[in-house]
């Protein structure tokens, strides 16, 4: 690989019960290398053994952009070679099925661009946060290739098949108030709040009881055609009203406080 490429980084921390992950490559908007693509499935494999952790949020580095997309530096690199383009790829799709499969809540905070790969990436979170000024796109009709089948269906599952063709077919960008009411994201913070903002529905989040809202993912993603996982939420909902986090949101409830979940 050329030495003037810029390879950009992964930065993850487990903070307050929320797992972080940085889209770090500031210079190319938070564009997605190769080495980023696998950092960011090592940091998830990290998190899944911390009992505590409660979310993980994905954001980029600054206020300018979630992410670009591909590194695009790479393409003549990684993309000229066949054997080099399939490593890339399969790398990518796997760290993409890894986040949408994370067994807790997973938040993309969109600040600024969230285009092409980047917005697969975001997609790929359970809910999307985005401030005023961020704009979102797919130019893959504009670049001549083809968009990754799962990428496609994630996208008609969340906007509708008409939506999601509309997006496709045009390859235009689209304002965070458009892509509120096209379905893409769940809420627009202003620009001047928005961390803060994003931190609200996070504390949220976290101080709600973890069994339950892993059981929801659960029973919310699976197919209801797929026997085992049918059976696996049938043992998440007894095994949350058998926890002491429900005894403990019962209680808190009859004494008019707050409760205090575990998660067990």
């Amino acid at each position: 690989m050329s030495n003037n490429v810029i390879l950009g980084d992964i930065n993850s921390y487990i903070e307050d019960n929320i797992g972080y992950i940085i889209l770090d490559n500031p210079n190319r908007l938070n564009a997605i290398s190769l080495s980023m693509w696998e950092k960011i499935g090592t940091s998830l494999i990290t998190f899944e053994d911390d009992k505590n952790l409660r979310c993980v949020v994905l954001r980029g580095k600054g206020n300018k952009s979630f992410s670009a997309g591909a590194d695009i530096s790479e393409f003549n690199d990684n993309r000229a070679r066949e054997k080099a383009v399939i490593q890339y790829d399969n790398v990518s799709k796997n760290t993409l099925d890894r986040i949408q499969k994370f067994p807790k809540p997973t938040i993309a905070l969109i600040d600024g661009y969230c285009i092409g790969g980047g917005l697969a990436t975001a997609l790929s979170c359970d809910l999307r946060l985005a401030s005023e000024k961020s704009t979102f796109a797919i130019p893959a009709a504009k670049l001549g290739l083809a968009y990754d089948y799962l990428g496609i269906k994630r996208l008609r599952e969340i906007v509708g098949p008409a939506r999601a063709k509309y997006i496709f077919y045009t390859a235009r960008q689209f304002s965070s108030s458009e892509a509120l009411q096209i379905g893409i994201i769940e809420e627009v913070f202003k620009n001047d709040s928005f961390s803060s903002d994003v931190m609200s529905v996070l504390n949220s989040i976290i101080n709600n009881a973890p069994l339950t809202i892993s059981s929801a993912k659960l029973a919310i993603d699976a197919d209801p055609l797929d026997d085992k996982m049918l059976k696996k939420c049938k043992e998440l909902e007894r095994i949350c009203f058998s926890s002491k986090d429900y005894e403990e949101g019962r209680l808190a409830f009859s004494e008019k406080r707050k409760p205090i979940f575990k998660g067990h």
